[in-house]
């Protein structure tokens, strides 16, 4: 017989919450199979999971005392504002948010005051989103806020409580497919509706069999082991719309559709939430802007995201950014499990679309502006970042390796539709990056499943490198495979880069003292290669700002006779028109075994290299 549970404290909130946690961890991969809206990229149980389980590791963290239930939610909901993903874990770090509000300073709750807050806490959830939609996890919290608030008029039992509340948001989560079109095409409910009523399964569960010494090791080793497992682990009736493999859509995320997710947490004072929503509304959809005037959590699907981040920097502090491509997700999930994924780092210069065709995806550096932090690339547009450097001379400029998360959540993203990746990094010689790549690839369920390429170069030497290994991915081959052609490539990948505006490496370091004096002087300018341990070397220097044309076609005719076939890359920092006439001369000048790929370098490279610089990648002998 279960006890009757006529309160719950602190303590109780923490083990419930803690509990639902682990059931929603065990439910992520089926989530991900079910999600469409409100784009099918596959990352929703993903999304929810790692938000749960930021909010668990914060709960475990806390004080070891006893809590009120109004601490133990407040702790529940910063931990989980803070590692918020994805427009689900927005929306639920919201409600927790929410019920953190309405409880304030209680100690102990019954039942009745416990509804009263869940009621609060779902009309604050709604209000966090700019358009909310019927037919989504909004719908099902207000729906079994609403049975909480009726049933706990019939009862003071916990239990009887949840059980009951529990077949209503069910049944709310079973008329989803009503709601919207997107799920009745698919024949799915909603996943993140589905995801909070696993975590409701999970709480419901632990209260009728869980012991508390166990679940505390439970949630040590994993989410599969314990009593209760079996309950948790099992599907509920709101999966059976979808236990089979779903179908996609195939239109893609095409200009317009919000491409990219973007989440940052904004820290400030007395910020105007109501303003931060309304602008973002304007830049895409689904806009979530969760939390509170000194702390909010910002969500957007956007084909800009460097604008969105501009904007949110207009109300406060931008941290723990995040940019993710859901066209890149919805292919890989389309496409099916394959043996091999490529990543590469943003001062791999692989054009966005290139990457998008194969199937790679890209870890982004940071650029540090005065002391702020952006995302290279996708926080920082090259134009924008040209733009700052124009307006500011003296603009303090310094590069450093993607976050620790960052890194570990582009490479689970791959795996969950790979068997292994292989990570192409810049050269070790000139960043630790690489080693940031190494430490994420070593930890947990990642270990073992992923390979790690010095690109001994930068920019389009190292995207070289990554082109042809990604299209060797793409075509099936296995993760050894991948990773001894990259290697092969990076003895063969050449690289030599014209600087003609010195303030970069002056700037940053790499041109100082008597050597920038006299070369400011002489007019001379660097002419830069890679040796074969990736380290920067002197290809000589060249007179006059406007001639690093010719010295980049003198410097590749001493490697490669002229006639010879060539596969090149050529990238650019703000000079399209230098790199199409260098493309032009080498084409006359060579057989070119592929089409030359121009891009434009990324805010990273050309923080060093300085406007107009131009690099020019091709493959030499082995070395």
């Amino acid at each position: 017989n279960v006890m009757k549970i006529a309160y719950i404290d602190g303590q109780r909130l923490k083990r419930a919450l803690l509990a639902g946690s682990e059931r929603l961890g065990a439910r992520a991969a089926h989530l991900n199979a079910i999600n469409v809206f409100p784009v099918p990229d596959g990352d929703t149980g993903t999304n929810m999971a790692g938000t749960a389980r930021t909010m668990a590791l914060g709960l475990q963290g806390g004080p070891s005392g006893s809590l009120g239930v109004g601490a133990a939610s407040r702790l529940a909901a910063d931990s989980a504002l803070r590692g918020a993903r994805g427009n689900s874990g927005a929306i639920f770090a919201q409600f927790l948010h929410g019920l953190a509000e309405e409880l304030e300073d209680e100690v102990r709750i019954g039942t009745r005051r416990f509804a009263a807050a869940v009621r609060g806490a779902a009309a604050r959830a709604q209000l966090a989103i700019f358009r909310p939609r019927e037919g989504t996890m909004l719908t099902v919290l207000r729906d079994w806020s609403e049975a909480l608030h009726r049933l706990s008029a019939q009862t003071d039992d916990f239990l009887t409580l949840m059980h009951l509340s529990l077949e209503e948001a069910r049944a709310s989560l079973a008329r989803t497919p009503s709601l919207l079109p997107e799920l009745k095409r698919a024949g799915v409910v909603d996943a993140g509706a589905a995801g909070f009523v696993s975590l409701l399964e999970g709480i419901l569960a632990f209260i009728r069999s869980g012991r508390i010494r166990e679940l505390a090791s439970r949630s040590a080793r994993g989410p599969k082991a314990g009593p209760g497992a079996a309950a948790a682990a099992a599907p509920g009736p709101e999966a059976r719309l979808a236990e089979a493999e779903l179908p996609r859509p195939d239109e893609g995320l095409g200009p317009g559709s919000g491409r990219y997710c973007v989440e940052c947490l904004v820290s400030g004072e007395g910020m105007d939430l109501d303003s931060l929503r309304e602008g973002l509304a304007a830049l895409g959809d689904s806009v979530i802007v969760a939390g509170s005037p000194g702390l909010a959590k910002v969500h957007v699907h956007t084909d800009e995201p460097p604008r969105a981040f501009r904007l949110v920097a207009l109300h406060g502090a931008a941290a723990a950014q995040k940019v993710d491509d859901m066209e890149l997700q919805r292919r890989l999930a389309l496409r099916g499990r394959r043996p091999c994924a490529l990543l590469t780092d943003s001062a791999c210069d692989l054009p966005d679309e290139l990457g998008l065709e194969l199937g790679a995806d890209r870890a982004p550096v940071l650029v540090e502006l005065d002391g702020s932090s952006y995302l290279d690339r996708d926080g920082l547009a090259a134009s924008d970042f040209y733009e700052l450097l124009g307006s500011n001379p003296t603009l303090s400029v310094s590069t450093s390796q993607p976050p620790h998360e960052l890194f570990a959540r582009k490479l689970d993203l791959l795996l969950g539709s790979a068997d292994e990746v292989v990570y192409v990094g810049i050269s070790a010689a000139l960043s630790g990056t690489i080693e940031g790549g190494r430490r994420a690839a070593a930890e947990g369920g990642r270990a073992g499943r992923v390979r790690v390429v010095d690109s001994r170069s930068i920019s389009v030497g190292a995207a070289l490198v990554a082109r042809r290994a990604a299209e060797a991915a793409r075509d099936g081959a296995s993760g050894p495979e991948v990773e001894a052609l990259a290697a092969a490539l990076a003895r063969r990948s050449r690289l030599l880069v014209a600087a003609p505006d010195l303030s970069g490496l002056i700037r940053s370091g790499r041109l100082s003292g008597l050597k920038a004096l006299a070369a400011l002087r002489l007019g001379l300018r660097p002419l830069i290669t890679f040796d074969e341990l990736g380290r920067a070397a002197s290809a000589g220097l060249y007179l006059g700002p406007r001639r690093g044309r010719r010295a980049l076609l003198a410097a590749l005719k001493k490697t490669l006779p002229e006639g010879s076939p060539i596969e090149a890359m050529i990238g650019h920092a703000g000079a399209p028109e230098e790199a199409a006439l260098l493309a032009g001369e080498i084409g006359r000048r060579y057989r070119l075994e592929r089409e030359i790929l121009v891009t434009q370098v990324s805010p990273a490279l050309a923080a060093h290299a300085g406007r107009g610089a131009l690099a020019l990648s091709f493959l030499g002998p082995e070395r």
